[in-house]
């Protein structure tokens, strides 16, 4: 039987949101053959477990360690058989019919590089989810030229609209992409993996779409924005996606940035 659309998710502490995530999975009947992967990073709980138990049937990985983001989906790009690969967190839910619109849209639009739905918040306002690529000029048009878009996540509108930077708690790649410019970097244990694979996106004329009809709920919506990382887990990552000169050029851009910020902030209360 020919597979649609495989479902890839890593877990990681996901013992609370597994099942909740893979029953929204189940209520959706789209009629698409897909399957589900689930590749988990934390044997501390019992969130392999729960995933194994659910009526889905989801294959299950289990890791001894946190082997991190990129390779653990890599993990489950090397066993799908699926035509599409929707990456998406265990902490999200599907909506309506979120994974018909995704598909639909992705066999429809030729040369496409990836989709990714709306992503809801808990009390369904829209979560920024999409981003210019982070580079010190955008950086220099968001601090000093009034570009609000221009260095942290944004949302489109509620029209399709090609989008430079679209985060993977939800993201849809034809598996042919995939074997064309390859999979998630390794380099990245965690956060940056998607800029730059968007990135590698671009540079082979790939587009990435932003599907606004598509609703997923993605229940911590946790995601910082790129300013943060001077002081966050993503200096890490930065430092390799930037390399070392670069970033630091960067950081102190941010850095000036935030004080004139903050003095533009004063002026404006004093006036």
């Amino acid at each position: 039987m020919k597979i649609e659309l495989s479902i890839i998710t890593v877990g990681y502490k996901s013992e609370d949101t597994i099942v909740p995530f893979l029953d929204s999975i189940q209520k959706d009947r789209d009629n698409i053959t897909k399957e589900i992967i689930v590749v988990d990073n934390y044997p501390g709980d019992k969130g392999a477990d729960r995933a194994q138990e659910h009526p889905l049937k989801p294959t299950v990985i289990r890791n001894t360690e946190n082997i991190g983001f990129s390779k653990a989906i890599n993990q489950g790009i090397k066993i799908c058989h699926g035509e599409y690969i929707l990456i998406i967190n265990p902490d999200t839910r599907l909506v309506g019919s979120a994974l018909k619109y995704l598909l639909d849209f992705a066999e429809e639009t030729p040369n496409l590089g990836a989709v990714a739905p709306r992503l809801l918040n808990n009390d369904g306002s829209i979560q920024p989810s999409c981003s210019k690529f982070p580079t010190i000029w955008n950086a220099v048009r968001y601090n000093f030229f009034g570009c609000k878009n221009c260095f942290k996540k944004y949302v489109p509108g509620d029209s399709v609209t090609k989008v430079e930077v679209a985060v993977m708690a939800a993201f849809l790649i034809p598996k042919s992409v995939v074997d064309h410019v390859g999979g998630l970097d390794e380099r990245f244990f965690l956060y940056y993996e998607d800029v730059e694979f968007c990135h590698r996106l671009y540079i082979h004329g790939l587009p990435v779409y932003y599907l606004p009809k598509a609703k997923v709920q993605h229940v911590h919506g946790a995601s910082g924005n790129f300013v943060s990382h001077l002081k966050s887990p993503l200096l890490k990552s930065a430092k390799i996606y930037y390399g070392p000169r670069y970033s630091s050029v960067l950081n102190i851009v941010l850095w000036i940035g935030h004080k004139w910020q903050v003095i533009l902030r004063r002026k404006r209360f004093h006036d």
